[in-house]
């Protein structure tokens, strides 16, 4: 009696099982085909974007002059700017006094780093035999050379930024008394001018 009972029962929960599968089935069929006849619509507005793109200034015209050096070099001999005859403006050289066109530091008579005191294009390298190797560099209007120059590590055409070494101190017949030192000379539209004048200052500054 138990298992007649059982046989009976068993193939009609059977039955509801699977007519429960089929409406499932069937249910998610439609919800698909509903869903794809209709898709969502996105309810998203696109806004442009109106914020003002502001145009940054070049960096090379924000560039402040810098002295070319990061140790604490001291000027060894100034530059001569022909209102006094001071020997320390004044450089020497077979025993004839001579007006000094820029400035020239040394580092205890140690060789140091050159660097750029401005972004530029290097527009000449050369060796001279009595004031030795040198870099100009030239920045619009501005040209400044570095002189007295040993391990040069550019080439005429390079582009430079403020700050890369270019070389390092050295020495020259000149001013060998000097040992290690660098000289430098700036011109502004051909002017020379003291290489003081632009630390601190853009190109636009300098006068």
């Amino acid at each position: 009696m138990y298992s007649y009972t059982k046989e009976k029962k068993f193939p009609k929960r059977r039955l509801i099982v699977s007519l429960s599968c089929l409406l499932i089935a069937a249910a998610a069929f439609l919800t698909y085909e509903y869903s794809m006849k209709n898709p969502a619509k996105d309810t998203s507005v696109f806004k442009e974007d109106t914020t003002p793109v502001l145009s940054l200034p070049s960096s090379a015209e924000e560039e402040k002059g810098i002295q070319p050096f990061a140790v604490k070099a001291e000027v060894v001999l100034d530059y001569f700017d022909g209102k006094d005859s001071k020997v320390d403006s004044m450089t020497k050289c077979e025993g004839v006094y001579r007006a000094n066109q820029g400035r020239d530091y040394s580092f205890n008579k140690e060789a140091f780093d050159v660097l750029a005191s401005f972004s530029g294009e290097v527009s000449d390298v050369k060796e001279d035999n009595i004031f030795g190797k040198s870099v100009t560099i030239t920045s619009k209007d501005l040209s400044i050379t570095y002189q007295s120059l040993s391990d040069i590590t550019v080439k005429k055409g390079d582009k430079v930024n403020q700050k890369d070494p270019i070389a390092k101190a050295g020495s020259n017949i000149y001013n060998k008394e000097l040992g290690n030192h660098l000289h430098i000379v700036v011109e502004k539209n051909g002017k020379i001018i003291d290489p003081e004048l632009m630390y601190g200052k853009t190109n636009a500054e300098i006068k």
